[in-house]
């Protein structure tokens, strides 16, 4: 078909990225590669996103509460749309990258929640289309969960499951997804959908909402990538899943320079303290910021959670770390020569090693859990030591 270069058609299939990550296929709705696009004349531009208050076009938030994690821009050409409506065109080769249930393709973008916080989450927001819809939502199912970890497809999952149709509501955003020649196109009304996450809590750390939907027409759905310009430019961190992940990645109009998407999404809920440990009455974010703040030797650190981070560094003080009820896990424990860390209930787990270097001393009165415990320095304490050791210096039973 002879391509016009008023109108942009468009292929649903996969283009081969090029490296990011990991090189695979990216899924979509794709501009085709042999459209030629003008950018109009624009005016008044900004990011807007399809929160309340931030358009004069009638869109709203279906959730209406406190907003944790606002990454929703993918206007681009606000008031440009069909009938006024708000446009997010196109800034390379894709409209929507694929989130399917029937092809087991799922989207995924992370929050960070800082040290110190806790959200306690209510509802997320995503963005959905399938081409063809009207402006009434085709979206019937929508499958989400919550990974821990640095990537996502972690078996750390804080919430949900990718089996269960968790969808709340869905409706018509008031943004049209087109290509800035075609702006006032409505072949790809954008849809807000919703899911409910009553009682969901996290505390500090990345976490990666990760999902997939379905709908009653054939194509789809898609989601937009944020879009928070007219030019091709990177705009989150956003993972596409094909049987493996990969960064969500697009090529400009021309078929190179990729850049790595985010994923368009709304968190709302409410964020409240959460300290990790206190000592003499201030709580710090971090157990290692409370060991910082030891100024005596032997002070005592008290837990005010189940700990879970990197590593602590004992020195210059030796300090005396009281659970008070709560566990403590760790990936490295380093003890400064002539100093102590002394434990005193639960369990401290150590995933990683201990390095106590020749006179550092671990001093275990509770129970201290490591896969394989190398003592470069001393062992003491009346407390269980679980996990395989190869002492190299010196093993102090008792108190």
């Amino acid at each position: 078909m002879p391509v016009s270069r008023f109108f942009a058609f468009f292929v649903i299939g996969v283009i081969s990225c090029l490296p990011v990550s990991v090189c695979a296929q990216i899924v979509g709705d794709f501009v085709d590669p042999m459209s030629t696009l003008t950018l109009p004349k624009r005016n008044n531009l900004n990011a807007l996103s399809a929160r309340p208050g931030n358009t004069t076009n009638g869109q709203r938030s279906l959730m209406m509460g406190p907003v944790l994690e606002d990454q929703s821009e993918i206007v681009n050409f606000p008031g440009s749309g069909f009938g006024g409506a708000d446009a997010s065109a196109t800034t390379g080769q894709i409209f929507g990258f694929t989130a399917s249930i029937n092809s087991n393709i799922l989207l995924a973008d992370d929050i960070v929640i800082p040290p110190g916080e806790k959200w306690l989450i209510d509802s997320i927001e995503v963005f959905l289309y399938q081409t063809g819809s009207t402006t009434t939502s085709t979206i019937n199912d929508l499958r989400m969960q919550i990974t821990k970890g640095n990537t996502p497809g972690s078996t750390n999952v804080k919430f949900g499951d990718l089996s269960t149709n968790r969808l709340n509501h869905t409706g018509f955003s008031g943004i049209y997804r087109a290509t800035p020649a075609t702006l006032t196109n409505t072949t790809r009304p954008v849809m807000i959908s919703s899911v409910n996450t009553p009682g969901l809590e996290l505390s500090s750390g990345t976490y990666w909402i990760e999902y997939m939907a379905g709908g009653s027409l054939a194509a789809g759905p898609f989601t937009p990538p944020r879009t928070i310009s007219t030019t091709h430019i990177s705009t989150g961190n956003g993972y596409q899943y094909n049987a493996v992940w990969i960064q969500a990645t697009e090529l400009n109009t021309g078929g190179s320079n990729p850049q790595v998407k985010g994923i368009p999404m709304v968190v709302y809920g409410i964020s409240v303290e959460d300290k990790a440990a206190k000592v003499y009455g201030v709580n710090y974010n971090t157990l290692q910021d409370a060991v910082n703040a030891v100024v005596n030797d032997g002070d005592e650190v008290i837990l005010l959670k189940d700990v879970d981070e990197t590593s602590v560094t004992i020195g210059p003080k030796s300090v005396v770390i009281n659970a008070d009820g709560f566990d403590c896990k760790l990936n490295q424990v380093s003890i400064a020569n002539g100093k102590y860390l002394k434990w005193i209930q639960n369990n401290l787990e150590i995933t990683g090693n201990i390095n106590n270097n020749s006179t550092g001393i671990l001093w275990n009165n509770a129970s201290v859990t490591c896969p394989s415990f190398t003592n470069t320095g001393i062992y003491k304490g009346t407390g269980t030591f679980i996990g395989t050791l190869n002492n190299q210096n010196e093993v102090q039973p008792g108190n």
